[in-house]
């Protein structure tokens, strides 16, 4: 096959894969001397190529599907317009145009690839002519515009945009002739009709009116009043004066008054005569006036519908006040539709719980007062003690209601409420209040930040509903969810949710345009400018509305991964132990866990438990704390400031023997203030890690030991047995006496009788099982088996709270820029390894078992300082699964992915043998990680010699794919190591070959050999053994402009003592602190004759260790910011 040079002429995202799918087949890109001009109808084509054979792409749009996508044909012209290939899209059932983009781009790569593979083959070759449809045709780029359509976004309603032309307080005086006698207010059985309230009204505006005059914009008036009267008649007053309404709260302190008085600007405070900032501004004490001298509002000119009218101060994610400047059109659209979607009348017994200077009041007050409902108003008493709140709702017989999460997860909910309409929103409802109310009433989870006029999504919770559901937007509003290059994501993507429509605020009250500020403008590629509001959550699409995610700035790191508060809450959440929970970050970068109200039977130790099998030790939380109440703050949402300031302490995991030397003791004082324990309870066998201890604690106890008594410890003991009388042991005698790791071994020697199928029982090996798809080495392993022709792919991933495993796998391709590949055969499905049947379903596991022939089982734990035991669930047991599943119904090919640092024989001159794993521990370091892998090599071991058929793949320093420099440095010992050299500025000297192994060549290698078995090298070391010395590799981060002094081991060690938590190091210090000689150095000491003689089978030699791809790597450390 001739390799093509190939000449793009076009801007599509669509032309871009085409070109990455081409060179990847081994074809060039370039303009001279070209084969083949491929044009997207985006640019002309240059006339100096008119001459030269040409592909034209383009799109025939038809009409639109009941999915609210149009239908698209993808049309292939030749130089002469015939027409190469008509390929009709399947409809994409959730909506999605980015999944219509990427479906698009899949399909037309496939045919295009084949087209090219001809052509090259056989310049001659021309297809039979295709037919098109009679559909419209445009050029490729309008793939890119579709991207941004969901069928979630088709809002528009025109009758509510005509409506919304009426200001909220023409409405609100219309209603209040209309409706002059019935009760419009209702404060402890004192009730105040719309007459009434109209009269207090006209009585207020007659004294501001004169106070404003001269104003040119509309002036600004601040209410401070306590829920009276008085309050919403001034409300109505400012309003009708055409002036700014300001709120502010009675409770809040004088300064934070006067600086939201002074930043709006105000011209007057209404107040009650006793304000103490009265002397500061022009007052009008509105409780003490008379009747007004008419019966009707003066007449005013006809209201600018982008004047603004209303001002509300909310806490930016600066922490300071911003004044949030809501329009005229702001308000009348958002009552219009609020009005009418809660179906309120003139019988509505309307509960204003909410505080007139959040948002959540605007609910409660606007769209009543247009429709002629009672306002009820609760007492402090009442909206204080949630039986009191529950006793008024049902004497008041109130039908609409909007109550916040936090205070629904404490109400008693044994009776019903008798509501018809609950609404509720502004943080997660607990999942028990959706169980308990979603059948007894409209129960509306409401979804907006203040600048987009307190809500743009909306769902009615049904049963079973998830808690983070925001439904779909309102009517005439969009939500695009987009990634962080402002491109749309796919369906089960996190993105970023932003909002357009007629809700977004006008702004921010005096604020200065500046590079970071959250309205902005989006440029579609239709040429669409869009006015959005980013609102810094994160949300994906689901099939059932949009679905929240975490804040983009709650995100921390901790320990060197970035964790979410917000995933360890919805998972703690989810076991339904306990009905109130959160989960905050405190200055010591610990994680707490905080919880409240138990369901009957459930216990502290039961939410452990959940969250030890749900969620990575990296997001266990550190500090545990049950309460009898969660505090919330004056808007009804958990208190997560108040949170942190109480104190709590963590508790011991166990009572065994307590400190019996000096020397005990004083580890143990260490442990607690290490750990922050309480005095007592703290047993001498406690595991470190168990007592919440991770490796930055371990690096800090290891740097104490040396301090304090100028003492080391061999790491690799410690692991072993990581408690206070471990390290006692190896303090005083340097060693432990002569027992290996007892229950490893133990678990070793273990040999379980399973029924083994004859060798004529094969499996189909075209279709291939993988274990922890979504990894790193994973997602690579099912690219390279779709390359090397798989007929299916069965993917299992590990669901987690809010996350399924079709979405995790999604996000890994998205990651590891494999968006690319051939979803068509590739089947996901949510697994856990650690459970029978590895977790699937019955019917799943039928369809695995008859009709896959091979298994790759590359799932495991990687935690290098946690001990065995901790690890062997995860990384032992499920072998006894994948053999199991491997001998039922027909017999498959096992692959199990290991690790070099498994490797326990070696000869007489120390080479490293390529063969099955021996009775003998690991001779490289025996944490628990690299123990759990040679157990489970043991129990495989036994495996084959009763028949099944099992290859162990042992790979090295898994490194940069060679293609795209995409790595994984965070859970890399040796890019941290590196890195944290680097930051100190010093690195050492090392003699050895440097190990990388690009992941996509290693993928390609088990892709080829995990078919196939043979007896006789069933074993293969994967390191790459081509010569790269530590000096040349790091020649490479020299040359791309880091500056570092190569030292000796002795004195990087020296500077490795001073390190903190800021340096990369830290987390992995215990590794090198003491040396490096149980860490895998030399390469050229370790065999490989069995891989390398695999490697010649597959046609191919070992990847070149070249400046090439070592710059393919820095590049990607740098565009992530790892470096």
């Amino acid at each position: 096959m001739r390799c093509l040079t190939m000449c793009w002429v076009g801007v599509s995202h669509a032309l871009d894969s085409l070109k990455h799918v081409l060179e990847q087949c081994g074809h060039r890109s370039g303009d001279e001397a070209a084969d083949l001009v491929v044009d997207d109808g985006s640019l002309s084509v240059p006339t100096r190529l008119a001459g030269t054979a040409r592909i034209s792409l383009r799109l025939g749009i038809g009409p639109l599907g009941a999915h609210g996508l149009p239908a698209v044909q993808l049309r292939g012209y030749d130089r002469n317009g015939r027409l190469l290939a008509a390929l009709d899209l399947p409809e994409v059932p959730c909506g999605n145009g980015q999944r219509l983009r990427l479906q698009a781009t899949r399909v037309l790569a496939d045919w295009f690839a084949l087209h090219v593979s001809r052509v090259a083959r056989d310049p001659a070759y021309l297809p039979t002519e295709a037919c098109a449809s009679a559909w419209p045709e445009q050029g490729m780029q309008v793939l890119e515009a579709l991207a941004f359509v969901h069928r979630f976004n088709r809002t528009a309603d025109p009758a509510l945009l005509q409506a919304a032309q009426v200001p909220v307080i023409e409405r609100v005086q219309a209603s209040l002739l209309t409706f002059a006698e019935r009760p419009a207010l209702n404060s402890a059985g004192n009730v105040t009709t719309y007459r009434q309230l109209q009269a207090r009204a006209l009585a207020i505006q007659e004294q501001l009116e004169p106070l404003l005059e001269g104003s040119e914009a509309p002036p600004v008036v601040g209410v401070c009043l306590e829920k009276s009267v008085a309050l919403y008649a001034s409300i109505l007053a400012v309003l009708g004066c055409g002036a700014v309404y300001l709120p502010l709260g009675p409770e809040h302190p004088p300064q934070r008054q006067q600086a939201m008085l002074e930043s709006a600007g105000a011209r007057v405070l209404l107040d009650n005569g006793c304000h103490p900032l009265r002397e500061r501004f022009v007052s009008l004490d509105v409780c003490t006036l008379g009747p007004p001298a008419t019966a009707r509002p003066s007449r005013r000119p006809p209201a600018d519908l982008e004047a603004p009218c209303m001002v509300l101060f909310t806490s930016g994610t600066t922490g300071q006040p911003k004044g949030v400047l809501l329009s005229q059109a702001n308000l009348a659209h958002f009552s219009g539709w609020f009005g009418r979607q809660m179906a309120l009348g003139e019988h509505s017994r309307v509960l204003q719980f909410a505080s007139v200077n959040f948002d959540a009041s605007l609910m409660d007050i606007f769209p009543s007062l247009i429709a002629g409902a009672e306002l009820v108003i609760p007492s402090e008493a009442q909206r204080r003690d949630p039986q009191q709140l529950v006793e008024l709702i049902r004497q008041q017989r109130i039908s609409h209601a909007f109550l916040p999460p936090a205070l629904l997860s404490i109400l008693p909910l044994d009776q019903p409420l008798g509501l018809t309409h609950l609404l509720t929103g502004g943080d997660a409802c607990e999942p028990y209040v959706i169980e308990r109310l979603a059948g007894e009433c409209h129960l509306h989870n409401l979804y907006g930040p203040t600048e987009a006029t307190v809500l743009v999504t909306h769902r009615t919770l049904q049963a079973g509903d998830g808690n983070r559901n925001l439904g779909r937007p309102i009517a005439n509003s969009q939500v695009l969810i987009l990634d962080d290059n402002l491109q749309p994501v796919d369906d089960e993507v996190m993105g970023e949710l932003y909002i357009v429509g007629p809700g977004v605020c006008l702004g921010y009250l005096n604020a200065a345009q500046s590079p970071d500020t959250p309205f902005v403008a989006l440029s579609l590629p239709d040429g669409q400018t869009l006015r959005a509001y980013r609102s810094g959550d994160l949300a994906k699409w689901t099939a059932n509305g949009i679905e929240l995610g975490a804040r983009r700035d709650a995100q921390v790191k901790i320990r060197g991964i970035r964790v979410e508060p917000l995933e360890i809450e919805q998972c703690l959440r989810n076991s339904r132990l306990y009905r109130q929970v959160a989960v905050v970050i405190d200055a010591a970068r610990r994680i707490r866990g905080v919880v409240a109200q138990p369901e009957p039977g459930a216990t502290l130790n039961d939410l452990k438990q959940h969250a030890r099998q749900w969620l990575p030790d990296y997001l266990q939380p550190d500090v545990w704390e049950e309460r009898p109440r969660l505090p919330c703050s004056s808007n009804g949402k958990v208190d997560r400031q108040a949170l942190l300031a109480l104190s709590t302490q963590p508790t011991s995991a166990s009572a065994g023997q307590a400190a019996q030397t000096s020397l005990h003791m004083q580890l143990v004082a260490l442990w607690r203030e290490l750990l922050q324990l309480p005095v007592g309870g703290l047993s001498i066998d406690d595991s470190f890690f168990n007592l919440g201890g991770h490796s930055l604690l371990l690096s800090t106890l290891l740097l104490r030991i040396r301090e304090q008594f100028g003492r080391s410890v061999p790491l690799n003991h410690f692991f072993a047995t990581p408690t206070v009388r471990t390290l006692a042991l190896l303090m005083e005698k340097g060693a432990l006496p002569a027992a290996p790791s007892g229950e490893a071994v133990r678990d070793a020697q273990r040999q379980d009788v399973m029924q083994v199928l004859p060798l004529d029982r094969v499996g189909d090996r075209n279709n291939v099982i993988v274990t922890g798809a979504n990894s790193f080495i994973g997602v690579h392993i099912v690219e390279a088996l779709l390359a090397n022709g798989a007929t299916q792919v069965a993917c299992l991933v590990r669901e987690l709270p809010g996350q399924p495993a079709t979405a995790r796998f999604t996000q890994a391709l998205s990651e590891h820029r494999l968006e690319h590949l051939d979803m068509s055969r590739v089947h996901v499905y949510a697994a856990d390894i650690s459970q029978p049947n590895l977790g699937l379903p019955g019917d799943t596991y039928e369809d695995l078992a008859r009709n896959y022939g091979v298994l790759v089982h590359n799932a495991a734990r990687v935690n290098h300082v946690m001990d065995y035991a901790s690890l062997a669930k995860d990384n032992v047991d499920p072998v006894l699964e994948c053999l199991r599943l491997c001998e039922t119904h027909c017999k498959k090919v096992l692959n199990f992915i290991s690790t070099l640092s498994a490797c326990s024989s070696i000869d007489a001159e120390g080479h490293v043998l390529e063969v099955p794993a021996t009775s003998a521990l690991p001779i490289y370091i025996k944490n628990g990680y690299n123990v759990s892998k040679w157990v489970a090599e043991r129990w495989l071991g036994h495996a084959v010699a009763r028949g099944s058929w099992v290859n162990i793949h042992r790979p090295g320093n898994i490194s940069f794919n060679s293609r795209t420099g995409v790595c994984q440095p965070q859970k890399n010992r040796l890019m941290l190591m590196l890195k944290g050299s680097l930051q100190l500025g010093l690195v050492p000297r090392l003699e050895i070959n440097f190990d990388l192994m690009p992941v996509d060549f290693f993928a390609g290698f088990v892709a080829f050999h995990c078919g196939r078995f043979d007896a006789q090298r069933p074993v293969f070391n994967l390191h790459n053994p081509r010569p790269l010395s530590w000096d040349h590799y790091l020649d490479a981060y020299s040359q791309a402009g880091y500056a570092f002094e190569r030292v000796s081991v002795a004195r990087w060690q020296r500077a490795l003592r001073t390190v903190g938590h800021e340096n990369a190091l830290f987390g992995v210090l215990g590794f090198y602190l003491e040396g490096l000689g149980e860490d895998i150095g030399d390469t050229s000491m370790i065999h490989c004759d069995n891989a390398r003689r695999g490697v010649e089978e597959m046609g191919a030699d070992y990847p070149e260790k070249s400046p090439s791809l070592l710059q393919r790597g820095c590049d990607y450390l740098k565009a992530i910011r790892f470096l």
